[in-house]
């Protein structure tokens, strides 16, 4: 090989060699934390800090980028929709469904529901078995007209016959939990102690 030859040579390699050093260095850290919305809207706030410094998401969709823990995370930036679903897609589907809540009211002093509660049964129903429940939650609660030890013991039929109603429609009883709480957890602080609104029980379907 002649010395001009040789020179080139050694040029295309050493061009070679700067430009893997350049993609090695622009490559994009592969620890990612990006900011999501809640379920119910809100949009929080996360502090992602290693030894060499923090950055602070604030934005849903935005997310930084960490080589290791002692590297400074990227500025913030926005992920394309591809790159989150490639990153997270997964692990999102992968979560629990929300809860839903219904409440269900009473008239006064009885375990009998009111008609537009009664007429909301049929949407519980619906939820828990399009979701094929096994973990449904029910709890009584009754307003403040009442002694301590009455109210514990209605909001518990309270609850109680709810859960017969779910049964009786096809939900299974191993599924559903049943607690009373008497006047304790209002919904309503009013100084009517007979507020309508905390004669009620609160459904929970997971």
């Amino acid at each position: 090989m002649s010395a001009r030859a040789f020179v080139l040579a050694a040029l295309r390699l050493a061009a070679l060699a700067l430009a893997l050093l350049l993609l090695s260095g622009c490559a994009k850290p592969r620890n990612v934390v990006q900011l999501l919305t809640d379920p119910d809207g809100h949009v929080g706030q996360v502090t992602v800090t290693t030894q060499a410094g923090s950055a602070q998401l604030t934005q849903a969709g935005c997310a930084v980028r960490v080589a290791d823990a002692r590297s400074m995370p990227t500025p913030p930036e926005d992920l394309t929709e591809a790159e989150s679903e490639a990153l997270f897609g997964a692990a999102r589907r992968a979560l629990p469904e929300k809860p839903v809540r219904f409440i269900l009211y009473f008239d006064s002093e009885t375990t009998r529901l009111t008609k537009e509660s009664q007429a909301l049964l049929p949407q519980v129903l619906a939820t828990a078995k399009e979701r094929d429940s096994r973990d449904i939650a029910v709890v009584g609660h009754a307003s403040a007209a009442g002694e301590q030890s009455y109210n514990i013991d209605i909001s518990r039929r309270r609850a109680e016959a709810v859960r017969k109603l779910l049964i009786k429609a096809g939900l299974p009883q191993e599924g559903i939990e049943v607690a009373s709480h008497g006047s304790a957890n209002p919904l309503v602080v009013s100084s009517n102690p007979h507020e309508p609104r905390n004669r009620r029980v609160e459904i929970t379907v997971r």
